[in-house]
Order: structure tokens, then sequence, then C-alpha cells
């Protein structure tokens, strides 16, 4: 469990507060993270097998956060590309989306995770959590496109991200480490 939450740490983390952060340390972080999740999902799949079907999709997120990091990397970023022909434009775009699905992916992530350890009490918060900051990733990029709150939107973003994290770490690290101390001989 441990791993799952040191990599949406990761996941998480922004250099800054603009809607498309393209970075490479943005995807490094992402590759960290990603990284850290799955070997979390192994590690819980040993006693949990549905916590496995979630694995292929971290799997396409460290292929997508590889791939992006290469890209930003070499100056080749569809963010960054010029529109100079019919090509460039429709790969940029192309990539534009790819991006963005990438973002909502984390948070189908975490939703099955959450899903998936049904045993653990007090996760309505999280998944209200999930689905604000889920709306607020959505306004934020109709407010990018308008130019209009979007660093706003994101840094409020930022904050829920925080608490989501501080609420994960209390639901499914503190109560575990607890009921490890008073039952030593049992583990989930």
């Amino acid at each position: 469990m441990i791993n799952i939450f040191v990599g949406l740490i990761f996941v998480f983390f922004k250099t800054n507060l603009s809607f498309l952060d393209i970075g490479a340390t943005y995807y490094l972080t992402n590759i960290i993270g990603y990284i850290s999740i799955l070997f979390g999902i192994i590690e819980l799949g040993r006693t949990n097998q549905r916590l496995l079907k979630v694995r292929p999709y971290v799997m396409i997120m460290i292929a997508h956060s590889f791939i992006f990091f290469l890209l930003n990397v070499t100056g080749n970023s569809p963010l960054t590309m010029a529109f100079s022909t019919s090509l460039a434009t429709i790969i940029a775009y192309g990539g534009l989306l790819f991006i963005v699905a990438g973002m909502f992916l984390i948070f189908a992530i975490i939703s099955e995770l959450l899903d998936d350890l049904n045993s653990k009490k007090n996760k309505k918060l999280l998944y209200n959590l999930i689905n604000i900051m889920m709306m607020l990733f959505i306004l934020a990029g109709i407010s990018a496109y308008f130019n209009m709150l979007a660093t706003t939107i994101m840094g409020t973003l930022l904050l829920l991200e925080v608490l989501f994290l501080i609420s994960y770490y209390y639901v499914f690290l503190l109560k575990n480490e607890n009921i490890h101390k008073r039952f030593p001989h049992q583990r989930s």
C-alpha cells in the first residue's frame, strides 16, 4: 500500500500550475510514480487478485509517460510543434488528445484501486475528492482554452490532491499500521 501512496505523490507532483505541464520533470515524476504504483499493485495482487486488473492501465501510463518524456527531452513535444503543415497540426492535436487522456487515466486508476479495496471503510471522502478533482480538471481545461482562471483552478486542484493524499494515508496506511500493531500475526 505504501508503494501506491508514494507513487501517487510522484504522479500528483507539479512543477507549475499550468493546465498542460509538458516539461520533462513532469513526465519523469510520472514514470517514477507509475512504476511505484505498479509495484504496489503487484504486491497487493498477491492477496487480492482483483487488483491485478488495474496493472495494464498503469503499464499504459508508464509507456505514455516515457514516450512523452522522450519527446520533451528531444524538443519534439506535440504541444510545442509548429503548425506548419497539415500533418504537423494533426500530430500536435493528436498528441494533445493523448496528453489529456493520460491525465484522466490517473483518476480512473485511483477509482479502480478504491473499488478493489472494498474491505476498507471511510472511502466515501476519497471517492468524492476524486470526482471533484476530475471536475476541476475538466473545468481547468475549458478555462485554459479560453485563457481564464486555469492557474487558479489548477492551484485548487493541487490542494485537493494534497487533501486526497492525506486522506488516503489516513484511510489505508495509518489504520493498517494500527491494526498490525494490535494484531501482529495478521497480514492483509
